[in-house]
């Protein structure tokens, strides 16, 4: 096998996280339940210097020049010329150090255990040989070589058996979206994801494993349940939303599969969020009518008036609506509280062709839910200027308003709305006498019953 070669700069980064092995510290995007670590870095002329301190241990390192680590990870093989590596660890006074240098074509190591000067060869390469993997593991140098030396000896598994021994959610993002590159089986793909899911802590960094590869991920239904069971590790709504709205745009994803990514909104708590994801789909796709009434069905958790209704009116301003997502739609009204937000959506609606069952639901809606005379009157002057209403559904406006308007004066006006229709047949002329004889006053009685006469 090659050896790995990293630079200077490369190799700064791993010496800066090896107190990430030893003290399981906060970066790379670690979330908050990884300890975090006290960490000093100083770089002059190409000389470079990290100390870290963590409860009575501190960890040093000290290195200049270009560094090679041998194929097995468990030793240093080269330095460039005048180059060094020095690595100091203190634990409650006991210390130990490694000094390896460049000295001609080859390199000379030391080790020391206090003062004392040790063997290098079998105390310090053993103690050097332990520390190596756990550092390569936490910093993500090397993982280009790496991830192609474990494929090529077993396969994805190989590299993901790899990633589970890592404690750094940057680095096993970094493996995993290197092996990622390679031309995956959808059993490697299925096995791929689960493993980001489970072993990636971070929110941002598995979204950004999902949505960088979302054609690949959503490409048959196993990997689509795969992917979905990922993304539910995110409990970010931020990153959730992230993840969804990119499936939202992406036209590579068809309606099906849209549909099963869809149950994702599910686990979006915020209101802004969730109403974000749902007027991004409505902005971006056309909807059947299985999509439609998951979006409706969706709007349901919105617990916020505002939010609600702004993806309900959203909603309308797409073609091609059905009966039965009308019924659903007005079905999700019923959770408004506020008046205004409630007659908001209600006036849009009434600008539709709605059949007898809707418009039915409609008005036990505007009984139930709408506690102002004033908004409930305005509702129902709008539907009185529908020209669709058959005479049954006239009568059944009339007997809603009668029941839902209290005040003469809101009242007086609704019928006085409706006077032009309640001429048109007897039936409807019967609803509206009707409706008149709510009114408690004689001169609003003789205003209604005068218009139709």
């Amino acid at each position: 096998m090659k050896n790995l070669s990293t630079s200077k700069n490369n190799f700064l980064g791993l010496i800066t996280l090896i107190a990430l092995f030893c003290f399981s510290s906060n970066f790379y995007g670690q979330t908050s339940n990884r300890k975090s670590i006290s960490i000093s870095h100083n770089n002059s002329n190409g000389r470079h210097i990290i100390k870290t301190k963590k409860n009575g241990q501190n960890f040093s390192i000290e290195y200049e020049g270009d560094i090679t680590i041998s194929d097995n990870d468990k030793d240093i093989v080269s330095i460039s010329r005048g180059g060094f590596l020095i690595i100091k660890k203190s634990t409650f006074g006991s210390k130990r150090k490694i000094i390896i240098q460049a000295e001609g074509k080859g390199l000379t190591k030391e080790y020391y255990v206090g003062r004392s000067k040790k063997s290098f060869n079998p105390e310090g390469k053993a103690w050097l040989a332990e520390i190596l993997p756990d550092i390569l593991r936490t910093t993500g140098i090397g993982a280009e070589s790496r991830v192609a030396r474990f494929h090529k000896k077993g396969g994805a598994q190989s590299v993901l058996n790899e990633i589970k021994k890592m404690s750094s959610d940057y680095v096993a993002s970094t493996y995993l979206k290197l092996l990622l590159q390679y031309d995956l089986s959808p059993n490697e793909l299925i096995r791929t994801i689960k493993t980001a899911g489970n072993q990636i802590e971070s929110d941002y960094y598995l979204s950004e494993i999902l949505i960088s590869n979302q054609k690949v991920f959503l490409n048959n239904q196993q990997t689509i349940d795969a992917y979905i069971s990922a993304a539910k590790s995110v409990e970010s709504d931020y990153y959730l939303a992230s993840i969804l709205e990119n499936v939202i745009t992406n036209t590579a994803i068809s309606d099906t599969q849209l549909t099963s990514v869809m149950g994702l909104s599910e686990n979006i708590g915020s209101d802004y969020y969730l109403s974000e994801v749902l007027i991004k789909i409505l902005n971006n796709r056309t909807l059947n009518q299985q999509n439609m009434g998951k979006i409706l069905q969706l709007s349901n958790e919105i617990g916020s008036d505002y939010y609600k209704s702004e993806v309900l009116k959203k909603a309308l301003n797409k073609e091609g609506i059905s009966s039965t997502n009308y019924a659903t739609f007005i079905g999700s009204l019923e959770d408004i509280g506020s008046d205004y937000y409630v007659t908001e959506v209600i006036r849009m609606l009434l600008k539709k062709d709605l059949d007898s069952n809707s418009l039915a639901k409609l008005l036990s809606l505007l009984e139930n839910n709408v506690s102002s005379d004033n908004y409930a009157a305005n509702m129902y002057k709008a539907m009185a200027k529908k020209n669709k209403l058959t005479d049954s559904q006239i009568a059944s406006a009339l007997d809603s308003a009668s029941n839902t308007i209290s005040s003469n004066h809101y009242l007086q006006e609704v019928l006085l709305a409706f006077a032009s229709k309640a001429r048109s047949s007897e039936t409807v002329k019967n609803a509206y006498r009707k409706a008149a004889k709510s009114l408690s006053s004689n001169s609003a009685y003789g205003k209604v019953i005068k218009a139709i006469d």
